[in-house]
């Protein structure tokens, strides 16, 4: 998908090592110097997240530049951060936004504290350089708590590879010492695999997805899709609630199940999800009203009334360019024929064959 080749383009750029052969990858860690060239990232926030925090690790200057829709999206506490650790961060566009210049000027100091309301992805990044630091690095969380179980994944995966972290609360401790090889089993992702479900749930039909850990065996936070869907088959009298602070990706396909549920639904937790790919909650929304959905806008999520019947025309909906809003208006699509979908490229971001595999769902 594109956020993996992204990564994996940041990598070899920094003179890393990387190998894909079928789904087996194979990263051998060397000296990170930085090209002379701008790296591009598209619109890939994991690549200008994580590439900009191993501008720690990095000899010369760093630039990081991303599409229209990336130079956009905040970054401006990562780079508060990564200022306070020592590196020059010079905006060469709008101020907090890509792209951006970094190098490093002194020595990292031990400690930092990081603003993560706005993405788990800043608080990641630095936790996975800090064994490669001299004196490692402690890390307190600050701000709104957004994502965590993402933070709680990369703490899973860094010690299985080799890492020493003592976590109390909200101050992450990260000991010098790097990391020793492993071969490291990548889960199938419950971010996409819930758009599938959510396609079983719209036509009251079956889906299993081969591969999938349950909650509580997942290190994913979208494993509690399952759980959402299980609410959402539940009689009761009240309105469904959901929260999705940890777990914002999951907006997607929850707003197209609860489109077609028996009581209408209230999403919030999701104000983070108006920086993503796109400004999720106002394209839902907006889109959606097309074909006859009511959906009342939050500051930090969604009013979900489900569509009393089926419309009948013929629609365009526009995802721009966010391969998640594609990917939900397909779902959709599987009860409400009319629909065509603008851009539908966009799904490569994540999931290259969606188009292909909803095909065989709607069959």
């Amino acid at each position: 998908c594109d956020d993996s080749r992204y990564l994996t383009d940041l990598l070899r750029a920094l003179g890393t090592s990387v190998s894909w052969q079928d789904e087996r990858v194979t990263v051998e860690p060397t000296p990170l110097v930085a090209p002379t060239e701008p790296v591009f990232c598209g619109n890939a926030g994991t690549a200008v997240r994580f590439g900009s925090c191993l501008s720690l690790l990095c000899d010369g200057s760093l630039t990081i530049d991303g599409d229209d829709h990336m130079r956009e999206r905040p970054i401006g506490a990562l780079g508060d951060a990564l200022a306070a650790l020592g590196i020059d961060v010079v905006y060469l566009g709008e101020r907090g936004c890509p792209p951006l210049r970094l190098e490093r000027r002194r020595p990292a100091p031990a400690e930092v504290a990081i603003d993560t309301s706005l993405s788990s992805q800043y608080a990641s990044g630095l936790m996975m350089v800090a064994p490669r630091l001299e004196r490692g690095l402690t890390i307190t969380l600050t701000g709104a708590k957004v994502s965590m179980p993402y933070v709680a994944m990369t703490s899973a995966m860094m010690e299985a590879a080799g890492a020493t972290l003592n976590v109390t609360g909200e101050r992450f401790a990260i000991a010098p010492g790097g990391y020793r090889a492993e071969t490291i089993a990548v889960e199938p992702d419950w971010s996409a695999a819930a758009f599938l479900l959510a396609g079983g749930f719209v036509l009251d039909r079956e889906v299993v997805v081969d591969g999938l850990l349950p909650p509580g065996s997942s290190l994913q936070g979208d494993a509690a899709f399952e759980r959402m869907l299980a609410a959402l088959r539940a009689p009761t009298a009240e309105r469904h609630r959901f929260d999705l602070t940890g777990a914002p990706d999951l907006i997607a396909p929850l707003v197209a199940a609860c489109l077609f549920a028996d009581r209408p639904s209230v999403i919030r937790g999701a104000a983070h999800t108006r920086i993503k790919e796109s400004d999720r909650v106002a394209v839902l929304a907006t889109e959606l009203q097309k074909v006859g959905a009511a959906l009342t806008i939050h500051d930090d999520g969604l009013d979900v009334t489900p569509l009393e019947r089926v419309p009948e025309g013929a629609w365009t909906l526009d995802p721009d360019d966010d391969h998640r809003m594609a990917m939900a208006f397909g779902i959709v699509s599987l009860r409400v024929p009319g629909i065509t979908v603008k851009s539908p490229g966009c799904v490569s971001k994540s999931f290259p064959d969606f188009w292909n595999v909803l095909a065989e769902l709607r069959s």
